[in-house]
C-alpha cells in the first residue's frame, strides 16, 4: 500500500477500540470532540508525505514493494544514509514544532534499533520477528505508539511488580497477558502499540519478559487516558493545546490474547535484557531532531516576545536569548554527531565487529554514549532552561485577555490604541502572549515540561548512571597525571 493519506489515517481509527477518557467510554475517537484537532494534526503528517515540498525528503522507495514508504524506516548504514534520515526527522519534527514527542517516526527508529540489538546479540528468531513487524508497519504506514514502563506500584523495588504486564496463560498459538503498562503517549489515536522492555528482568521473571505488538482495538485491552487538554478554546487563545495534545494513557490488559505472529519475545530473559542499552542510535537521531525542533521554537518565541515588549533592547535579555541561540547551535552539532556515531556502529555491525574494549584516549568508552548523554542530560536541561527564559521574557504579560475580549466591539478600539508594543499592533502582541502562556502555564505547557524532564527516564537515576561511567575515571586520571609530573 505504501504511504497513506490523511483521510485513510482518520478512517483507520474507527475500529471500536475501548478508550476510557474523562469518565466516558469512547469507541470512535474520530467523533470525540476533544481529540478531533489533534487527530487532524497527526493526519497532516500523513498528508505531508504526498506534498511535493516534502515528498522526496520524507519518503523513499520500499525495498520490498517498490511503493513509496516513510524514510523513517530507512535502514541506514553509511553516514550519507543517516544524513538522509536526519533530513527526514528534521522535516517531520519541524512540522509539529517539536511538540509531539511520540509520533510514529519515534517508533520507526525505535523498532530499527531493537531489531539490530537482537540480531547483534545472537537472537535471530526475535530479530526476524521484529523485522517482520517493521516490514508490515512500513508497508501499511501504520501509526504506532509504545508502552514500556511498569506501573508505579513500588518504585523502591527493581524487580517486576505483580501489577506489570505478564503472561498468565500459554497457548499453542500465542499467549494471554494481563496487567498494566504505561505511559503510552499517543495511544488514544494510534493504530498499534509495541510493548517493549523496561528494567532488565531477573531470573524467575520469565513471564514478565515480554515484547509484542497489538492493535489498539485488541479484545480485552482498555486504554485509560488522561483528560484531553484541548477544551475547545479558539486556536488564538490555545494555539498549542488545540493542535498538539497527543495524549497519554495507561494500558490495562484484561486477559488479552497475543497471537504468535505478534510476539517478539515471550519468556527469554536474556533476549529481553539485550534490548536495553545496545541500540545503534536510530532513536537518538530522531529524538535529537525532535528536541532540537522544540528548542528552536522556544528560542524563536523568546525573541518574538522580547521584540513585542521591548525587552530585546536590553543587555540582560540579549544575553539570555543569546545563550539560547548558542544552545541551539550546540544541539544541531549533537545531531550531526549522533549520525556519525550511528554510522560507525552500523559499519562495525555490518562487518561483524564489536567495539574495542579499550578505546583510544578521548574516545567514548561506550558506543553511542555521547548521543545517549545528549538525550539523558543535555536536551532535558536545555529545553527546561529555555522555558525559564521564556517565562522571564514574558513576565506578567502572559496573564492577559482572551480573543473574545479583544473582539468585543466596546473594547477593541481601546485595546488597539492602548495595548500595543514596539513595532507590533495589539492583536499580534496578544497572540504572542497567548502562545507563550500556552507554552508555559497551561496544562499543555506543564505537561511539556514534565515530558522533557522524564523523556529518558528518571533524571536522577540517569545522572547517577553517568557517575558510574568509566569516563569519570578517565577525567580523574588527568589530575593524577599532573600531580605525578
Amino acid at each position: 500500500m505504501g504511504i497513506r493519506t490523511a483521510a485513510q489515517y482518520i478512517e483507520s481509527l474507527k475500529d471500536n477500540r475501548r478508550l476510557f477518557i474523562d469518565g466516558q467510554l469512547v469507541t470512535d475517537v474520530t467523533a470525540y470532540e476533544p481529540l478531533k484537532r489533534v487527530i487532524d494534526s497527526v493526519a497532516a503528517t500523513f498528508e505531508m508525505q504526498h506534498d511535493p515540498v516534502y515528498h522526496d525528503t520524507v519518503t523513499y522507495v520500499s525495498p520490498s514493494s517498490g511503493e513509496r514508504v516513510s524514510t523513517t524506516y530507512l535502514p541506514a548504514v553509511s553516514y550519507a544514509e543517516f544524513q538522509q534520515r536526519q533530513r527526514c526527522d528534521h522535516a517531520r519534527t519541524d512540522f509539529t514544532y517539536g511538540m509531539m514527542g511520540r509520533l510514529t517516526d519515534f517508533m520507526s527508529a525505535f523498532l530499527l534499533d531493537q531489531e539490530i540489538s537482537l540480531r547483534a546479540g545472537g537472537y535471530a528468531d526475535a530479530a526476524d520477528r521484529t523485522q517482520a513487524y517493521i516490514d508490515r508497519c512500513r508497508e501499511e504506514d501504520l501509526c504506532i505508539t509504545h508502552a514500556l514502563i511498569d506501573p508505579q506500584s513500588d518504585r523502591s523495588r527493581v524487580d517486576a511488580p505483580e501489577e506489570a504486564t505478564r503472561i498468565v496463560e500459554r497457548r499453542p498459538d500465542g499467549v494471554v497477558v494481563s496487567g498494566a503498562r504505561l505511559l503510552s503517549t499517543l495511544a488514544p489515536i494510534a493504530n498499534e502499540c509495541y510493548v517493549g522492555p523496561f528494567y532488565p528482568r531477573q531470573p524467575g521473571e520469565e513471564d514478565f519478559a515480554l515484547v509484542f505488538s497489538m492493535p489498539m482495538n485488541a479484545e480485552g485491552l482498555k486504554i485509560v487516558a488522561r483528560e484531553s487538554y484541548d477544551k475547545g478554546r479558539s486556536l488564538f487563545d490555545r494555539p498549542l493545546s488545540g493542535r498538539f495534545d497527543e495524549g497519554d494513557a495507561i494500558l490495562v490488559f484484561d486477559n488479552v490474547f497475543i497471537p504468535d505472529e505478534r510476539i517478539m519475545i515471550a519468556g527469554d530473559v536474556a533476549a529481553y535484557n539485550s534490548l536495553i542499552g545496545r541500540a545503534p542510535g536510530y532513536t537518538t537521531i530522531q529524538a535529537s531532531a525532535r528536541s532540537t525542533a522544540k528548542l528552536r521554537f522556544i528560542t524563536g518565541l523568546c525573541e518574538a516576545t522580547a521584540q513585542a515588549n521591548g525587552r530585546a533592547k536590553t543587555p540582560r535579555f540579549q544575553e539570555m536569548i543569546g545563550e539560547l541561540v548558542a544552545t541551539v547551535q550546540i544541539a544541531e552539532g549533537l545531531q550531526k554527531g549522533a549520525c556519525v556515531e550511528a554510522a560507525e556502529i552500523m559499519q562495525m555491525v555490518a562487518a561483524g565487529d564489536t567495539p574495542p574494549p579499550t578505546p583510544s584516549p578521548g574516545e567514548s568508552t561506550l558506543p553511542g554514549a555521547s548521543g545517549f548523554a545528549a538525550l539523558t542530560v543535555f536536551f532535558p536541561r536545555a529545553n527546561t532552561e529555555a522555558l525559564e527564559v521564556l517565562k522571564s521574557v514574558v513576565g506578567s504579560g502572559g496573564i492577559t485577555m482572551t480573543e473574545a475580549d479583544y473582539e468585543n466591539p466596546e473594547l477593541k478600539p481601546l485595546i488597539d490604541r492602548l495595548l500595543i508594543g514596539p513595532g507590533i499592533d495589539a492583536k499580534h502582541r496578544l497572540q504572542l502572549l497567548k502562545l507563550a502562556w500556552d507554552m508555559t502555564s497551561e496544562p499543555f505547557g506543564s505537561r511539556q515540561h514534565l515530558y522533557e524532564k522524564y523523556y529518558s527516564g528518571d533524571p536522577i537515576r540517569n545522572r547517577i548512571n553517568w557517575y558510574k561511567h568509566p569516563k569519570r575515571l578517565e577525567c580523574q586520571a588527568l589530575v593524577n597525571r599532573l600531580l605525578d609530573w
